[in-house]
Parts: C-alpha cells; sequence; structure tokens
C-alpha cells in the first residue's frame, strides 16, 4: 500500500485531527443539540455518467427513483469528479480536497489517516457512523473506514462479477465486488438495529454500473437486445446495471420512509465518475478527462428544508460535498482546509452564491501512470484539465499534446480549437498552472500569494 506524506512532520501531523475532533465535538454542543439534528444517507455510484440517467435528459428511463428524488430536492446540472478515478475521488469528496492536494494519484493508494474525513467529523458531532460499500477499491484497508462505527466491505468470490487475485499491488483476498442487492440488504440491516438516541450518517456505494456490464434478470433484457456484443449492445447492458441500482436506492429510500424519516434526513446521490462508451474511443474510464468521464449526477433531497424541483446551474466539484453537508446538518467545520465552496445557500433557495455562478473555473486531473499503453492508448504521466465558462482546456505534460474545446458549441468535445484559438488556451493554461502551484504537494517550493498566480486564478474565477 502506497502512503504520501508531504513533511517530517507525520507524528504531530496525525495528533491535529484528535486535538480537532475533540474542539469540534465542543463547537458541535453548543450548537444543535445531537439529537436534534438531521440525519445524512450518502450515496456514491461507481461509474455513472449524469447523462445516462432521467433528471439530466436521458432518452431511456434509467433512473426513476432518481428522477423522483429530484423532483423533491435539488439537482445540480453541472457536478464534476476531480478525477475518472475511483479511490482519488471518493477522497477527495471525504476531506473536500484535491486528488493533487491530497497526493493521491491512483488506486490503491492508502488513505492519509492525518487527514480529517467526513465520517470523523460526523461521529465527533455525535452522529453514529456506518457504510456499506460495493468494491475493493474502498477496502477499509485503505483508510475510507476512518470515522465509521461500522465498514463493511466484505466480498464473497463466489458472488462477485470481477474477480482478481492481486490489483494495483495488493492481494485481493476474496472477491472484488458485490451487487447492488447485496449491499442494500447490508445497509437496511444497520438502520434496523441502529441506536435511534443518535442521528446517522450512512453511506451506501454501489458498484454495478462498473464493467463487466453485467445486470441480473430481468435488467439484463431491460434496454439490450437478447445477444449481441457491439458498443451498442454494450451501452444497453450499462443501462441495464444504472436501472438495477437505482432499484437498490429506491429500496433504501422507501426505508427512511418507511420510518417516518424523511423530514429529518438530508439524502445526497452522486457518482465517483463518469464512463467513456466508445465517445472518443474508449469504453472504460481512467484514461480521458472529457466530459462523459468527469460529469457526475448529484442531487440533494430533503423535504422541508430544501426546495422540491430545483435545480442549480453549477458549475461545482466534489469538494464542495463536504462544507455543503456540514453548513445544511449545521455541524462546525472547525479549522481544518476545505478546498470546496458551500453549496448549502443555494440549496436552500440564495442568489448569487456558489452553485450559481456559471463562470466558476472546475480543475481536473488524471490518475497517474507509468508511460505504456492502456485500451489501445499510449499513455505517460498525467493529465490536468480546466472548465472555464464556455472553455474546456486539456493538457498532458509528459505526453506533450494540448486540447481545446468550446462546449457551449461543441459539448460533445469533437472539435479541437488549440490552434485556432491559442490565446484562449493559453490564459487557461496560466490559469491551471497557477492552481497546480497552489495545491500540488509534491512541490517543493512554491508562493501561493504570488502576484502572478493570483491573477491567474483570479482570471477564472477561482478567487475574488
Amino acid at each position: 500500500m502506497l502512503t504520501y506524506a508531504f513533511d517530517a512532520g507525520m507524528t504531530e501531523r496525525r495528533r491535529r485531527p484528535a486535538l480537532a475532533l475533540a474542539a469540534l465535538a465542543v463547537l458541535a454542543g453548543g450548537c444543535r443539540r445531537a439529537q436534534e439534528r438531521p440525519n445524512l444517507v450518502l450515496v456514491t455510484v461507481d461509474t455513472l455518467r449524469a447523462d445516462h440517467t432521467t433528471p439530466y435528459g436521458y432518452g431511456r428511463d434509467t433512473t426513476p427513483v432518481l428522477a423522483r428524488l429530484a423532483r423533491e430536492g435539488v439537482v445540480v446540472d453541472q457536478a464534476y469528479a476531480p478525477m475518472a478515478t475511483t479511490g482519488p475521488s471518493h477522497a477527495s469528496m471525504f476531506t473536500s480536497r484535491y486528488p493533487l492536494s491530497l497526493g493521491y494519484l491512483r488506486n490503491g493508494q492508502r488513505l492519509d489517516e492525518g487527514l480529517t474525513t467526513l465520517a470523523e467529523r460526523l461521529h465527533a458531532a455525535g452522529y453514529r457512523t456506518s457504510a456499506a460499500v460495493s468494491s475493493f477499491v474502498l477496502d477499509k484497508r485503505l483508510g475510507f473506514a476512518q470515522g465509521f462505527g461500522t465498514y463493511d466491505s466484505r466480498f464473497e468470490k463466489q458472488r462477485a462479477t470481477a474477480t482478481m487475485e492481486r490489483w494495483e499491488g495488493l492481494t485481493v483476498p476474496a472477491g472484488f465486488d458485490r451487487r447492488a442487492d447485496e449491499t442494500t440488504d447490508i445497509a437496511l440491516a444497520w438502520l434496523a438495529r441502529r441506536g435511534k438516541d443518535r442521528p446517522f450518517f450512512l453511506w451506501v456505494h454501489y458498484f454495478d454500473p462498473h464493467q463487466p456490464y453485467s445486470p441480473p434478470t430481468p435488467w439484463d433484457g431491460r434496454f439490450a437486445p437478447a445477444a449481441g456484443k457491439g458498443p451498442a449492445d454494450m451501452v444497453a447492458l450499462y443501462d441495464g446495471e444504472i436501472a438495477f441500482t437505482d432499484h437498490g436506492l429506491g429500496r433504501l429510500v422507501d426505508a427512511i420512509e418507511a420510518e417516518g424519516l424523511s423530514a429529518r434526513t438530508l439524502v445526497v446521490v452522486t457518482a465517483d465518475h463518469g464512463e467513456g462508451l466508445m465517445q472518443h474511443g474508449h469504453m472504460g474510464h481512467g484514461l480521458h478527462l472529457y466530459e462523459e468521464a468527469v460529469r457526475v449526477p448529484l442531487v440533494f433531497r430533503w423535504p422541508g428544508s430544501l426546495p422540491a424541483g430545483a435545480r442549480l446551474p453549477g458549475p461545482v466539484e466534489h469538494v464542495d460535498l463536504v462544507p455543503t453537508v456540514l453548513d445544511l446538518l449545521g455541524v462546525p467545520r472547525g479549522q481544518d482546509e476545505l478546498q470546496g465552496q458551500s453549496l448549502a445557500p443555494a440549496l436552500r433557495g440564495g442568489t448569487g452564491t456558489a452553485g450559481h455562478d456559471t463562470r466558476r473555473a472546475v480543475f481536473l486531473q488524471r490518475r497517474l501512470y507509468d508511460a505504456g499503453v492502456v485500451s489501445g492508448f499510449a499513455v505517460k504521466g498525467e493529465k490536468f484539465a480546466v472548465r472555464a465558462g464556455q472553455w474546456k482546456y486539456i493538457e498532458a505534460p509528459e505526453e506533450e499534446t494540448r486540447e481545446l474545446y468550446d462546449l457551449g458549441a461543441d459539448p460533445g468535445e469533437t472539435k479541437d480549437l488549440f490552434a485556432a484559438d491559442a490565446a484562449v488556451a493559453d490564459r487557461l493554461a496560466r490559469g491551471l498552472a497557477a492552481w497546480r502551484g497552489r495545491f500540488d504537494r509534491r512541490a517543493r517550493a512554491r508562493d501561493d500569494s504570488s502576484t502572478e498566480m493570483q491573477e491567474a486564478l483570479r482570471a477564472l474565477g477561482y478567487v475574488q
């Protein structure tokens, strides 16, 4: 397992979260009594493109349950994962830090225990915490169990859809994953036996839309013909996996409603990344930073506390999740560094706040690759991207490639305008370089307050 430490004072760094959480618990007592706080259910779906879900206008009704949550809550139209890779994306969600800042650059690394996660924050504020995940990528040994009272990452080999003995340098002791129905069963069992004297935070992760696309009956034939192995058939099976996962989400929502907890429970549904589906020659994910790989659904439902049927234009990022949830739940943020913005005012119906700023810059990066060939594509090192307004700029320094797209005129990123609009590309490149200089913890020296860096970020609307 790989652990990234960026300073020599590791022991002191590991003391700080405990002290910070202790202070957080004291602060929390002064806000709202623990038993009066709302519950939180966070659902993350692996490999779920926003544009293959019903609330985002997909032609197939793949997600009727998610559509119901959207009608009863708030949909963010443009939400972005920071990387099309599961481990770093979830790490960003739970810490409000970019993968670049975390040094979490590929799957199989261990989340630094010196960080304070969302689960730790809520546990310190009096919450019961539990997680049921569906993939070895989020195994408890990789640090994602921090702050959870129970963390279920047990997978039976005979029921797994993916089987392997080694993955990213790690030994896989049993199965690699489990289906949504099993994970839902585990989550519902915990809900039934939990103590009811305190609010709860339940995280449920579903793996099913990930390859191999093998939905169980009857979802295997819902959108797909009886036989066929072409790209269209694979997409139909992918959609079947989404529909099967949505069914599991429905069971979870039904259980909350059956207990009469809807008005006291904030439900958040998102995804760790999207899927290529051959739009740019790649069926899977991880290689590219095109929209299909990084645009994800994001829905908030809390009846009576958030407006029903509302939509925020965005764009927003996964780093926004922690400050948003803490503000909605009334839990103090503490003094830890949070790199995201709170969407709480906008979700409650406010204007002129984060969530409404269509000029906001969104920063993306690809996982770190050793030089080689993956799925027919030559890869080497990292790739970065920035979206600002209508423009999307992508660069891969080690591969020596630069791309520019006008998402307003070309949302599918089919026409590279780098040669035609070099001035726009250079402006975005400077902003991207400034962002990297600010957040890359591998840099030996940087000046966060330099005039050039601040001006480059300000030009992208990243700093005021």
